[in-house]
């Protein structure tokens, strides 16, 4: 440190000393100064920390422990990584253990840096918590306040990521009677499953190239957050928790729900629960939850209850708000005979084939999902306010499939669980910290550990503030004597 900030000192701040001279006779401005800056601290930054590195690299080599278990084996080995701050390069020495042959770096080895690693967690946290947003290009030009990255590399960083952080039990559980989930899932276009090429055809002839994304939302209640006397309603979720991703098949269907119930337990006291319902649109998956859940039910969500209920009149013209009415009336009360009765009508009325099947398809659909259609009637416990389709338009489709491009199936598994990750209040870096940890070696050598209580003590006499007072004269910079000089001269 001491080195670098003494040429910021003696070189860097004498151009900024400049600058702001030709600031006070009209040759530079404001926004010259501030680029000066910008790029000299980035630079000071960068600097410091090659500096320190390499400090810590010569502390290792001279250290007796080091030299009881670890022949230096080259010296001088460049390494790159590059940093919020930009590119920083620095030289380190390489070793190999006498007993069991292993080479390493011991340096990277204690500050964490693996031998592949060419970014550090920070410009990783940054260049993912764009591309989760908005898009993996952007991403790249998050990496660095100096440097980018290419697409291709912010790819292969969000596929490689785990999305996966413990649950958190609390220390009091939370004591609800009722907790509430919507289901639902993102159709997402996709570009190939696992690599290009590789989709297939229905019988139709068409490709299949729909990735199908799920998401569960688990809540306590909904408020409105504009008043009851609004007329505007805006409806909030309470205490939300998402769980996202593709999860296909059977095997995915179970593990989502899994999920969700690990996190109901280590949240709620399941003494209290009385019971979840579980709202969505009468898919299979949805209603397996109902299997894992306990005290869970299904409910119909009432968007698609509305979906098809207008597909089944909508070709009735003048009839159209009589029938629909008496459809309402019926899915309102539960009153299964009059939805039969009322559907026998609309069928009298429809002549063209096409549209009877829809409207058969319309009433198969209500009878079978008719103990979700009852429970809302009578149920007094249940919350239907929220609507699935909005979670799914701002946590998946935002993302995923408003905007034409395509996914693999890893990308858009990974990229719903980074949305729900951070819907979820998480932060990238913390994500990538946990993860790191995770995959770490777990023991560590005897003499590693007394390495690094040395150079702890070796840091604690690096005394380079006392150093600077007596190198630099300029640290009475605080008085301000060279501005003061500056303006005088300007103003003479």
């Amino acid at each position: 440190m001491y080195e670098s900030i003494l040429q910021f000192a003696r070189k860097d701040i004498r151009e900024l000393e400049k600058i702001i001279g030709k600031i006070l006779v009209g040759e530079a401005n404001v926004d010259d100064l501030s680029a000066a800056i910008h790029n000299r601290v980035l630079s000071l930054g960068r600097n410091l920390q090659v500096e320190i590195y390499e400090k810590l690299d010569e502390e290792i080599r001279n250290n007796i422990i080091r030299k009881k278990t670890w022949n230096v084996e080259h010296r001088n080995e460049p390494k790159e990584l590059l940093d919020v701050m930009g590119q920083v390069k620095y030289q380190r020495t390489g070793y190999v253990n006498k007993h069991t042959g292993e080479h390493m770096y011991l340096l990277d080895h204690i500050l964490g840096i693996e031998s592949h690693q060419k970014i550090t967690l920070g410009s990783a946290a940054n260049i993912l918590e764009e591309a989760i947003m908005s898009s993996y290009s952007r991403g790249g030009r998050r990496a660095s306040m100096e440097d980018a990255v290419s697409k291709q590399a912010v790819k292969e960083l969000v596929h490689g990521t785990g999305v996966e952080m413990p649950v958190v039990c609390t220390a009091e559980k939370k004591k609800q009677r009722y907790l509430h989930i919507i289901a639902d899932e993102d159709h997402v276009p996709s570009q190939f499953w696992e690599e290009k090429g590789d989709l297939k055809r229905g019988a139709n002839g068409q490709k299949i190239n729909t990735i199908q994304a799920k998401l569960i939302c688990v809540y306590e209640d909904v408020i409105n957050e504009s008043g009851a006397k609004s007329k505007n309603p805006r409806y909030k979720l309470i205490g939300k928790r998402y769980f996202s991703g593709v999860y296909a098949g059977a095997s995915g269907n179970e593990q989502i729900w899994n999920e969700a119930a690990k996190y109901i337990n280590a949240t709620y006291d399941t003494d209290v629960l009385e019971r979840i319902y579980i709202t969505g649109d009468g898919a299979a998956w949805i209603k397996n939850g109902i299997e894992v859940l306990e005290n869970s039910v299904f409910v119909l969500d009432k968007f698609h209850m509305m979906k098809y209920a207008n597909k089944s009149v909508a070709h009735l013209a003048e009839h159209i708000n009589d029938a629909k009415e008496w459809i309402w009336e019926a899915l309102n009360t539960a009153d299964k005979k009059l939805l039969r009765d009322t559907y026998d009508i609309i069928l009298n009325m429809t002549e063209n084939e096409n549209k009877r099947e829809e409207v058969i398809g319309a009433l198969k659909y209500f009878l079978n999902n008719w103990a979700g259609i009852r429970i809302r009637v009578e149920d007094t416990g249940g919350c239907w306010r929220c609507c699935a389709e909005g979670q799914v338009s701002h946590v998946l489709s935002d993302r995923l499939s408003s905007r034409p491009m395509g996914w693999s199936i890893l990308g858009c598994d990974q990229m719903a669980k980074f949305r729900a990750f951070k819907r979820n209040g998480g932060k990238v870096i913390d994500l990538l910290r946990y993860q790191k940890k995770k995959q770490a070696k777990e023991s560590y050598i005897l003499e590693q550990d007394k390495l690094i209580k040395e150079l702890r003590k070796r840091q604690s006499g690096w005394d380079y503030a006392e150093k600077l007072n007596a190198e630099i004269p300029g640290l009475e910079f605080h008085s301000m004597k060279w501005l003061k000089d500056l303006i005088r001269q300007a103003i003479g």
